[in-house]
């Protein structure tokens, strides 16, 4: 049995494919609710997101395919209209997400240098892109950055740096950090690879039949759904105290008392998951990371990268996947962070790598 130390996304995701691959799995939250506050839309009003298929790639792995279980709501996932922008001089910016209709309303709004500006600066950040899918989301993050990675990313460019390449639209790329909850003078500028992906992969929301958009979150609820049918347990109002090596595996502590698991997902934050495991490595985690407003870490800097929590801190059979972890705090990251870590106990347990191997499972325009 494998047991998901809170509800949080990365957890649910790790442990509907877990299920899936055939072990027991019960999540132990905290809270009346699991998921509770997880925001899956990527701007206000709580419809619109991003990268669907990590929420396509994750049904699928799981059993019936997403579109399936929208179907039966009478519900699809739809293009979402461009998102607006209310800029501080009092105009209202509507772009575009298809490469060439960003052209024609950025030239026809600012003139032509601008609109190949930001042309120029999204191509570049689509590299960034392609650099960092390997750092947490394909693949673990082994912990540093190679010299060609340097290149592309650019480390110590903060995202404030960023914004002043095309001054006109300075205010699109500092929104990416007011959306993070972080300070665009410490974010590395590579975050604004986000402003790329919405270019290449789209906006995207869920629609009824009559075509009236629908909160974000009916996919967590699509999710725990999935959990119910796979058989995974879900047990509320339950609070992790402890967790500790057994002669059989890992024994937690909790308010609802003792449970022996084979193997441990944790998607509390870096803290709270070293006063559980009482870890050296966990506590070297949790000393160099604090918590932003948005949720996730604080970036003081590039080098926060590297104080992230890695998928295994410290205890084989332990894997932390969380908004803290290198994938990102945006939820079809935590998505994908949760895979990682199916793969990686899955492997522990019975000695079968179910990683993907071949391309058709990345990440590509269109899906």
């Amino acid at each position: 049995m494998i047991a998901v130390v809170g509800g949080g996304l990365a957890g649910l995701a790790a442990a509907a494919r877990l299920s899936r691959a055939g072990h027991g799995v019960v999540v132990l939250e905290r809270d009346a609710a699991p998921c509770a506050g997880v925001e899956v839309a990527t701007e206000p009003g709580g419809t619109v997101l991003t990268l669907p298929a990590a929420w396509r790639d994750l049904f699928r792995k799981s059993g019936r395919v997403l579109a399936s279980d929208l179907r039966r709501r009478g519900l699809q996932l739809v293009a979402a209209p461009p998102r607006r922008y209310r800029l501080a001089d009092g105009s209202v910016l509507d772009l575009p997400t298809d490469r060439g209709a960003q052209w024609t309303t950025l030239a026809a709004a600012y003139g032509e240098p601008v609109a190949a500006s930001w042309r120029d600066l999204l191509d570049e950040l689509d590299g960034a892109w392609l650099v960092l899918r390997r750092y947490g989301l394909e693949e673990e993050f082994g912990g540093r950055l190679g010299a060609a990675d340097r290149a592309v990313l650019v480390p110590r460019r903060s995202l404030d740096d960023l914004a002043r390449r095309v001054p006109e639209l300075a205010e699109l790329v500092l929104d990416v950090a007011a959306r993070l909850g972080q300070d665009p003078r410490r974010l590395p500028g590579w975050h604004a690879y986000r402003l790329g992906l919405e270019r290449t992969f789209g906006r995207w929301q869920v629609v009824d039949a009559e075509g009236v958009p629908q909160p974000a979150t009916v996919l967590l609820d699509l999710l725990l759904e999935r959990l119910d049918t796979r058989g995974v347990e879900v047990r509320t109002g339950v609070e992790v105290l402890a967790i500790r090596p057994d002669r059989d595996g890992h024994r937690l502590e909790s308010t609802a008392g003792s449970l022996l698991a084979d193997a441990v997902v944790s998607t509390v934050d870096p803290a709270t998951h070293a006063d559980l495991t009482h870890e050296r490595a966990d506590f070297r985690v949790a000393r160099h990371l604090r918590r932003a407003p948005g949720g996730g870490p604080r970036w003081a800097s590039w080098r926060t990268l590297l104080d992230l929590p890695p998928l295994q801190p410290a205890r084989e059979g332990v894997a932390v996947a969380s908004p803290w972890s290198p994938g990102g705090t945006d939820s079809w990251a935590q998505l994908l962070t949760g895979a990682l870590a199916a793969y990686r106990l899955h492997e522990q347990l019975t000695g079968e790598d179910i990683r993907p191997t071949n391309r058709d499972y990345r990440i590509t325009p269109g899906r």
